[in-house]
């Protein structure tokens, strides 16, 4: 009988890890280690658990530039120093596997399957409400690996979400258009990126300047 196999979930992860942090290896202690995010439940002082990690999440671990980097997909343990080890993290490979693929898929709060990155920011503008202008603000974002699907969610600086209607369009896309006469001069705008299995991403604030 296999002691893992390619699919995200808890039956399925390795059945010998927790002999890697001197637990029993056995099913109960498979299961219980599996996306584990409860720190000292087997060491005290650190947070480990069992994931599986894909080839996408594996690509957007490293490219996060953080201590989550993996070398490998596979069957991954992750072990999570907290209090005076806070921010020491240690992601061992135990098992190389291409071939995994997304079950339960409880990772994405530790391994995303893509990370969010703002390639051009919203620039200031100003438009001029006596000739009727609108004023736009647009952000240019990616994730790695490429393919993954952003929605955009624009509001104003101070987090009142903006309602469409009479003086803005396009709330939601990567471009906001904004009618010079009906909004107030020097007001800032945000946007949110998102993507569903990543972590959110927030852009500098734009402001628009009104001239007549």
């Amino acid at each position: 009988m296999a002691q893992w196999g390619n699919t995200d979930d808890a039956a399925n992860s390795v059945l010998w890890a927790a002999s890697q942090v001197n637990l029993t290896a056995n099913s109960d202690n498979q299961t219980n280690l599996f996306g584990n995010t409860t720190a000292d439940a087997f060491v005290t002082g650190a947070t480990i658990g069992q994931y599986g990690v894909d080839a996408n999440e594996a690509t957007a671990a490293r490219a996060e530039g953080t201590t989550d980097k993996v070398a490998h997909a596979g069957w991954v343990l992750r072990t999570a120093g907290s209090g005076g080890r806070a921010g020491r993290v240690q992601s061992e490979v135990l098992v190389a596997m291409s071939t995994i693929t997304t079950g339960s898929d409880a990772e994405d709060a530790v391994f995303e399957d893509y990370v969010i990155t703002i390639t051009t920011q919203p620039s200031d503008t100003s438009a001029n409400t006596t000739a009727s202008e609108e004023a736009t603000f647009t952000v240019v974002a990616a994730t790695t690996p490429a393919g993954g699907t952003l929605t955009y969610q624009w509001a104003y600086a101070n987090g009142d979400t903006i309602q469409a209607g009479a003086n803005v369009g396009n709330t939601t896309q990567a471009t906001l258009t904004v009618n010079s006469a009906v909004e107030t001069t020097n007001t800032d705008f945000k946007v949110t990126v998102s993507e569903a299995g990543s972590d959110s991403v927030v852009s500098a604030n734009a402001t628009l300047t009104i001239t007549t």
